[in-house]
C-alpha cells in the first residue's frame, strides 16, 4: 500500500534468506545479486518514489514493479549504488553472505561527497570482503548522507538533471521538507530532535514531560542528574552533553537500561545544498572514469 500524502510512498528493504513477511508487502527475488542491489538502491531513492506518485498507484503489485524504469548504469555508478545499498541494509550477520558475494575491492576507493566531522573519512578505507558490524552505517547522520547520495546516483542513472532532482524534492515532497527543516543532529551524528511522525521515539520530546526525570546535563565538568528536559530547553546549547536514560526492550535477555548522550552543538541539514554538493563531487569523480558521460545540471 502506498500513501502519496505522507513523507515517502515507496519503502524498500533487503530481506535476508529464510525470512518471511505478511501479505500486505510484496517481495521480488533476483538471480543476480548485483541487480538486486542496483534495483534496491534505485527504489530507495527520491526519483523512484516520485515515479510511484506520478503513476498514482495506491498499492504496488508485481505488474507495477515491472513498469519501473531500470536502465543499465555504468559499472562505476553501479559500484557506488551497490555499496550504499549494502551499508544501509547489512546491519546484522544475517547479511554477511550477501556482503561477501557482492564485495568489490573498489569499495575501498569510495568516499563521502561531503566533508563533515560526523562522516568518518576512513569508513571506506576500512572495508573488506568479510562482513563485520563496523561495515554497516549506524549513525543517523551517515545513513541520511548515504540516502542523499543514492538520490543523486539514481537521478544520474535515470537521466535526470540536478535541477530536476531539486524540483522534484521541492514540489512533490512537502512532508519530507517539513521533517528535514525540524530534524536536528548532535556533534556525533545522532538525531537529538525530529518532528518526523515516522520516528516517534527518536530524540527528545519537544517539551519536557512531567515526571520524566531521566535526563542529565554535563557542562564545563558540572553534572546535573534527574532532570525533566525537553528539546526547547537545550536547543541553544553550544557546548556540553545532554544524557538520557532509556529502557531498551529489544534484547533477548530482557529490558536493559542504557544511557544515550547528545553532544552539543546541535545543527540541521539542508537537503538541497547537500544535493548540490553530492552532484558536484560525483560528477567530478565520474568524469574521470567516464569522460564521455553526459551529466546535466
Amino acid at each position: 500500500m502506498t500513501q502519496p500524502m505522507v513523507e515517502r510512498s515507496l519503502i524498500s528493504a533487503l530481506i535476508p534468506p529464510n525470512v518471511g513477511h505478511i501479505g500486505t508487502c510484496i517481495s521480488s527475488s533476483f538471480s543476480n545479486k548485483h541487480k538486486l542491489l542496483e534495483f534496491h538502491g534505485i527504489c530507495a531513492s527520491l526519483p523512484m518514489d516520485f515515479f510511484v506518485k506520478l503513476i498514482g498507484a495506491s498499492d504496488i503489485h508485481g505488474s507495477t514493479l515491472e513498469s519501473f524504469p531500470f536502465p543499465d548504469a555504468s559499472a562505476r555508478i553501479r559500484s557506488l549504488i551497490h555499496l550504499r545499498a549494502l551499508a544501509l541494509n547489512c546491519l546484522t550477520e544475517y547479511y554477511s553472505q550477501l556482503w561477501s558475494d557482492a564485495w568489490n575491492p573498489d569499495y575501498r576507493l569510495d568516499m563521502w561527497t561531503k566533508r563533515d566531522s560526523r562522516l568518518s573519512p576512513k569508513y571506506f578505507q576500512n572495508l573488506n570482503s568479510t562482513w563485520s558490524r563496523s561495515h554497516a552505517l549506524r549513525s543517523d547522520f551517515e545513513r541520511r548522507q548515504a540516502l542523499v547520495e543514492l538520490d543523486v546516483l539514481a537521478s544520474m542513472t535515470l537521466g535526470l538533471s540536478l535541477a530536476e532532482l531539486i524540483s522534484i524534492y521541492q514540489t512533490q515532497f512537502p512532508v519530507m521538507q517539513q521533517y528535514e527543516c525540524d530534524t536536528w543532529f548532535d556533534a556525533n551524528g545522532r538525531i537529538v530532535f525530529t518532528s518526523s511522525k515516522g520516528l516517534p521515539s527518536v530524540g527528545m520530546s519537544r517539551k519536557s514531560i512531567p515526571g520524566d526525570a531521566n535526563y542529565g546535563l554535563i557542562i564545563s565538568g558540572k553534572h546535573e542528574d534527574s532532570l525533566a528536559l525537553g528539546w526547547e530547553d537545550v536547543h541553544d546549547l553550544r557546548e556540553g552533553i545532554v544524557t538520557r536514560e532509556v529502557l531498551d526492550n529489544t534484547q533477548r535477555c530482557g529490558p536493559v537500561r542504557r544511557m544515550i548522550e547528545y553532544h552539543a552543538p546541535f545543527e540541521r541539514c539542508d537537503r538541497v545544498d547537500d544535493y548540490r554538493l553530492a552532484w558536484s563531487a560525483l560528477e567530478r569523480r565520474l568524469r574521470r572514469t567516464l569522460p564521455n558521460a553526459g551529466f546535466s545540471r
